[in-house]
């Protein structure tokens, strides 16, 4: 018997790649969702240690050709807080300040050579 969900938006199990940019730190950490909705997502991170519950961040998901019907991963990035660090599924929870479907593309540097 499946425990009733008593979450707003319905969790899809997705695996994406992220990279979260936490403020105050020099550096971006990268991970891989769990799963995923409108309204957040469980992200496992080698650096799960590096967060704290109601730390800021803003957070970069990466999402192939086959969901979007684009012909190339794109990008999306929007701000999240953290709402929990699991310390026994090594990963931290994010809830989006903006609806996911609001996030904003990122827009890919011209680098040499790339279209």
């Amino acid at each position: 018997m499946r425990i009733h969900d008593r979450r707003q938006h319905p969790r899809q199990r997705e695996n994406f790649q992220v990279v979260l940019r936490k403020y105050g730190l020099d550096f971006s950490i990268e991970g891989t969702t769990v799963n995923i909705s409108q309204g957040g997502a469980f992200i496992k991170t080698k650096n799960w240690r590096s967060f704290k519950v109601d730390d800021q961040a803003v957070i970069a998901f990466y999402l192939p050709p086959k969901y979007t019907g684009q012909t190339k991963t794109i990008g999306l990035q929007g701000p999240v807080v953290i709402s929990r660090v699991d310390h026994e599924q090594k990963g931290i929870g994010v809830k989006f300040i903006k609806y996911f479907r609001q996030f904003e593309p990122i827009i890919p540097s011209r680098a040499a050579g790339q279209d």
